[in-house]
């Protein structure tokens, strides 16, 4: 997938940033998400492309923001949030398996009209969307038991490091997939193009004798000199 896709995943990273426990809490994380998800949104419908993660983001990260409004324990609690607001993204990826694969929505601008209609098209939006979604699940599974960290250490590898690693994992992981294919189509295209082309073999071949399958060519045949000289004398 291209730079874009991984953009719009953004509000989510801007929510982990801030709500951690040194941060600004739940409410100022979601309002800073919601408005990074509303620029991607709007980037998106201008620039004509069809982005379902910006939505998403906004509907998650603008719950967040109400639920921390109205109740300062929820503005408080930021592994609970942080995990709710991952969680929310791994669903919506399996979510979107049963009718067109989120990441579809990415994929489709980068090939060609026809490649949509393949198969191996769709498994390896299938797989790319599955990984979305276990890499978030892994995630959410990380933010909730910082609830029960202890220690400078602990709050440090939980908060930052573990997340960074899987969701850098997924990303890496889905390009490299995407990779593959993609090439697997370049690798494929000149077969398939002369496969498609008629049958103009021979088209532009000198008129010949044919037998056997082989072409000769029928040659003009050389007169000598001395017979040229015998003809004008």
């Amino acid at each position: 997938m291209d730079a874009e896709a991984y953009a719009d995943l953004l509000p989510w990273l801007v929510f982990m940033v801030i709500d951690r426990r040194s941060g600004l809490g739940v409410a100022w994380a979601a309002g800073c998400a919601v408005a990074c998800a509303a620029g991607l949104a709007a980037w998106s419908y201008w620039r004509g492309r069809r982005a379902p993660l910006p939505w998403v983001a906004m509907a998650l990260l603008a719950a967040c923001y109400v639920a921390a409004l109205a109740s300062p324990a929820w503005d408080s609690s930021v592994a609970l949030s942080r995990s709710i607001a991952v969680l929310g993204l791994g669903a919506s990826a399996f979510v979107s398996l049963r009718l067109t694969p989120i990441s579809e929505a990415y994929t489709v601008p980068l090939v060609a009209p026809g490649v949509p209609d393949n198969p191996r098209f769709r498994q390896v939006n299938i797989e790319m969307t599955v990984a979305l979604g276990v890499g978030s699940i892994v995630i959410a599974g990380v933010c909730a038991l910082d609830e029960f960290a202890n220690g400078s250490f602990a709050f440090t590898f939980m908060d930052w490091v573990a997340p960074l690693m899987v969701g850098m994992g997924t990303v890496l992981w889905a390009t490299r997939r995407w990779e593959l294919f993609r090439l697997s189509l370049e690798g494929a295209s000149p077969a398939d193009s002369v496969a498609s082309q008629p049958a103009r073999l021979h088209q532009d071949e000198p008129v010949g004798l044919s037998g056997g399958g082989a072409v000769i060519h029928q040659l003009p045949a050389r007169r000598s000199s001395r017979g040229l000289k015998r003809g004008t004398l």
